[in-house]
């Protein structure tokens, strides 16, 4: 998945690779903690609270996320939750007089999470295009 998004590269990977900002752009993320590490570093860990509305349920989890690797303009996480294994790497590229913000997901079930597996990359597409829209709205505001 990807979006542009306005603002240049480093302001907007600055923004986007700290996770102690999701509750401001991810509407599904209430509460970030710093677990380990000092800001964004590789090694860094952090929990964050999760809400996410789905076929009229309300899923309710925490989330643990690892700084694996880290980049000049990208960040490589692993996600952890009751339901899943995540590999998130997420980039960001000029684009025009903007950026474009490039994420890919690979997720490994550790049990099904009480949706049917067709549904997971539904409601995570639906998730990931919320998000960066409002991570759009959020950069904009800022300037």
């Amino acid at each position: 998945m990807s979006m542009a998004i306005p603002g240049p590269p480093d302001q907007v990977f600055s923004y986007v690779s700290d996770t102690r900002n999701d509750p401001e752009w991810c509407p599904n993320v209430t509460d970030v903690r710093q677990l380990a590490g000092e800001g964004v570093e590789v090694g860094s860990a952090f929990r964050f609270h999760q809400r996410v509305e789905a076929a009229g349920r309300e899923l309710v989890s925490n989330v643990d996320v690892a700084v694996v690797e880290l980049g000049e303009r990208w960040i490589r996480w692993r996600v952890e939750d009751r339901y899943q294994v995540r590999d998130v790497l997420l980039s960001v590229e000029s684009e025009g007089e903007g950026s474009r913000v490039v994420q890919t997901t690979s997720a490994a079930f550790k049990r099904k999470p009480g949706l049917a597996r067709w549904v997971y990359p539904m409601l995570a597409r639906r998730t990931f295009r919320d998000q960066f829209r409002r991570l759009a709205a959020q950069i904009d505001q800022g300037d």
